[in-house]
């Protein structure tokens, strides 16, 4: 019960960010949004799946296209990519091969999830994985609010 708070936590500040930044953000800012937005919703839409055990077939679907924005999150953040409205942080490019190798370990929980054929249990746990990469990554590369 404590990880599924926890989920629905990060979740829900991951989507509570306003959709009206995206209006001020152009180039590849506007991009990497709109991609962290689309990972967000769908990483919900699996969460609440899980929850109510509807739709679990579906979670791959959501999976798979995690993983596939996973794959270019590097190619979102090019160096001096930093206008406003961007969250994120300096430490980003300060420290970019442990940033590829968050965003490689996304793309690889998202794939194990897409592929989780197991049970309850197991798609849970692969879910849980894919949070834990997100709030990792988040925690040290994204200003908050």
């Amino acid at each position: 019960m404590r990880r599924t708070a926890i989920t629905l936590c990060v979740l829900a500040v991951a989507m509570a960010a306003p959709l009206a930044a995206h209006e001020h953000a152009s180039g590849v800012v506007k991009e990497r949004m709109d991609a962290m937005t689309d990972m967000a919703k769908r990483q919900k839409a699996i969460s609440q799946r899980l929850k109510s055990k509807r739709d679990l077939a579906k979670i791959k679907t959501d999976a798979e296209a995690i993983a596939v924005h996973a794959a270019h999150i590097a190619h979102l953040f090019p160096a001096g990519s930093t206008q406003s409205p961007t969250r994120a942080r300096a430490a980003i490019w300060q420290n970019w091969p442990d940033f590829e190798k968050k965003a490689e370990a996304l793309e690889a929980a998202s794939r194990a999830l897409a592929g989780t054929g197991g049970g309850d249990s197991q798609v849970q746990f692969a879910a849980e994985a894919v949070t834990r990469t997100c709030t990792a990554c988040h925690e040290k590369y994204r200003t908050r609010k």
